[in-house]
């Protein structure tokens, strides 16, 4: 069960809200994806699109081409590199936008995009047997997803389609990125596309890892206005106890004198033995925390 599924995420005690509730920055991401996908196929402008957008080494860095850092995460190359990298998007794009909330999302969205054009950079300016022929697509801030979705719920589990096996969080993407590395170091078929992966990958892992870069989205997410300010949502918090940083996450919730209410504890009882484990108490508690 994902966070987005549990009690306290739902309106009024009725169904469940849809994956994309409290994603608007994901239905914007596949919207503009497809359009501009779209757009090239009716106009016949994918080729246009490609030679103004796609990233280089030479025209991204070294002609200065800046804008090509954030282009090229919109363009992709057939229907089904689109197709693929809309379903990781929409499956574990909404998941993170919902922990880190949506202004802090865009911005670790595309950074971790423009962090797999500079993975690609590197393979392609280190070794000369790999021509500079330049990437489009999403991978690169869907790597820096995964990783974080991994790192914020390690072991959530995940059915995928095919093959037809659940795997936690962490597994999936241990895997996926191994086949990464194992791709750029022999050599093998899209390298290039398998360091921006890479690249992208990397990105999320910093900006978890790393407090300043943390602190970064957390500010973000609080200088977020607008009504979303009064439902409960994640935060990102960093406690320091002897010498060593801790993660914690926990939904910020206030109770009927206006303190916030940490529930960290029965998330983790929720993690370790699923819902069916809460007391009536502990159940009527959540429910009624998202209600307010």
């Amino acid at each position: 069960m994902g966070y987005a599924d549990r009690e306290y995420f739902r309106e009024g005690g009725g169904r469940p809200p849809s994956r994309l509730a409290g994603a608007p920055v994901v239905k914007w991401l596949l919207i503009v994806n497809l359009g501009v996908f779209v757009l090239g196929l009716l106009l016949d402008l994918r080729g246009a699109f490609q030679a103004m957008g796609c990233f280089t080494v030479e025209k991204g860095i070294l002609g200065f081409q800046i804008w090509r850092f954030i282009t090229f995460q919109f363009l992709h190359g057939d229907f089904g590199h689109l197709l693929f990298n809309s379903i990781a998007i929409y499956f574990f794009g909404a998941f993170v936008e919902q922990q880190l909330r949506s202004r802090a999302f865009l911005a670790f969205y595309l950074l971790c995009g423009g962090a797999g054009a500079l993975g690609y950079a590197v393979l392609v300016s280190s070794n000369s047997s790999y021509s500079d022929v330049g990437v489009v697509g999403a991978s690169g801030g869907i790597f820096g997803i995964l990783a974080m979705a991994a790192l914020i719920a390690p072991d959530m589990r995940v059915q995928l389609l095919f093959p037809p096996v659940t795997l936690t969080m962490r597994l999936l993407a241990i895997i996926i990125l191994a086949w990464g590395v194992f791709v750029v170091l022999s050599g093998g078929r899209n390298a290039g596309g398998e360091a921006g992966h890479l690249g992208g990958a990397l990105a999320g892992f910093l900006m978890w890892k790393i407090p300043m870069l943390r602190q970064f989205l957390q500010n973000l997410a609080r200088s977020q206005g607008g009504p979303s300010r009064k439902r409960g949502g994640f935060g990102i918090r960093i406690t320091k106890e002897k010498k060593s940083y801790t993660r914690k996450l926990g939904p910020r919730i206030k109770d009927r004198g206006g303190e916030d209410v940490d529930v960290d504890r029965i998330l983790d009882k929720i993690n370790a033995h699923g819902l069916q484990s809460l007391t009536e108490e502990e159940r009527k508690f959540l429910s009624d925390s998202g209600n307010k």
